[in-house]
């Protein structure tokens, strides 16, 4: 009975803990709502490289963000949905140069998901909450947004354009007049 209680907990063991020892995917959210809950586990965190890679001595903070326009623009069919919100992550300049395109206005940044430890207030960077990353992935290459202009801003800038004109001809006009 002890042989088959051991070799009961010896499977457990070697099935269980590398499930254990797997950083589970978390999402910002989670990570705001219960810092306490993640600090100093293993995560997996996936979102969209936006701003700049900012390089601090040894280590390259990258803003990653989760939200509802992660995956997908506005111009490219994304209902507008709540707010931005992500996470910072600290990784090496060798990860770092994996990241070839960041969001901004014209560019959908590069899909990344980042493997690390959580810190709810980093005592290493000044309290604030981190990610330092061991490994990280491209998903999804970024790449450039069309956002062409609607019509009805061509037509409002052309109205304008138009009063702006004769507005103009008007006061020369007048002025010739005294």
């Amino acid at each position: 009975m002890r042989r088959l209680a051991f070799a009961l907990a010896l499977t457990v063991a070697v099935f269980a803990l590398p499930a254990s020892a797997m950083a589970e995917a978390v999402s910002s959210t989670r990570l705001i709502e219960a810092p306490a809950l993640w600090d100093g586990h293993s995560i997996t965190f996936t979102g969209e490289a936006i701003g700049e890679a900012m390089t601090r001595g040894d280590e390259v903070w990258l803003h990653l963000n989760d939200d509802a326009y992660a995956g997908e623009t506005t111009e490219e069919g994304a209902a507008l949905s709540g707010y931005n919100s992500g996470q910072a992550a600290v990784v090496s300049p060798e990860l770092a140069r994996a990241v070839t395109v960041f969001g901004d206005y014209r560019h959908r940044g590069d899909l990344v998901e980042v493997s690390g430890t959580f810190n709810a207030a980093c005592a290493e960077h000044g309290g604030d909450m981190d990610i330092h990353v061991t490994a990280l992935r491209v998903i999804r290459p970024g790449a450039a947004v069309e956002d062409p202009p609607e019509t009805w801003k061509l037509a409002l800038l052309a109205a304008a354009a138009l009063f702006a004109a004769a507005t103009g001809a008007a006061f020369a006009y007048r002025r010739s007049r005294i």
